[in-house]
This record gives C-alpha cells, sequence and structure tokens, in this order.
C-alpha cells in the first residue's frame, strides 16, 4: 500500500495567510492581533521540532538553498 496524503499545502498555506492578514488587520484590536501572532509563533515552533527529528534528504541542502535565493529575490522585488 501506497502513502496516502491526507492534507492539502496550499488549504494550511491559506490559513496561515489568513492568520497573518488577521495579525496585520489594524480594524482588530491589539489583543486579538496578538493572539493570531502567538498561534503563527506555536506553529513555527512545533515546524521546528518536527523539522529536527526529520531526516535529511539527498537533494534537501540544494533544495533549501533555492528556496533562500528566491527569497532573497522577492525581497530585493519588494523593497
Amino acid at each position: 500500500m501506497g502513502f496516502v496524503k491526507r492534507y492539502s499545502v496550499p488549504d494550511i498555506m491559506g490559513q496561515l495567510r489568513a492568520c497573518a492578514y488577521d495579525m496585520n488587520d489594524m480594524r482588530l484590536d491589539g489583543y486579538t492581533q496578538w493572539g493570531c501572532k502567538q498561534d503563527l509563533y506555536r506553529i513555527k515552533f512545533m515546524l521546528d521540532e518536527l523539522l529536527e527529528k526529520g531526516h535529511t534528504f539527498v537533494p534537501e541542502t540544494e533544495w533549501l538553498e533555492e528556496q533562500e535565493k528566491e527569497r532573497v529575490v522577492r525581497i530585493l522585488k519588494d523593497g
């Protein structure tokens, strides 16, 4: 039996973007915005922990470097 993917990356990313939007929405009070930021931190800490426990794969370093370069280009382009 093959691996069955039970989650949707686009859905998860969409929910994270919605949370980030609320975190920066000036129509919301600081208490609500701070709660959104705390949620994002909790997710970040969990992801960091999960990734540390994972194996290192052959193309991983190259892929991460490529992602970082794309991130820098986006920052320079937007800034």
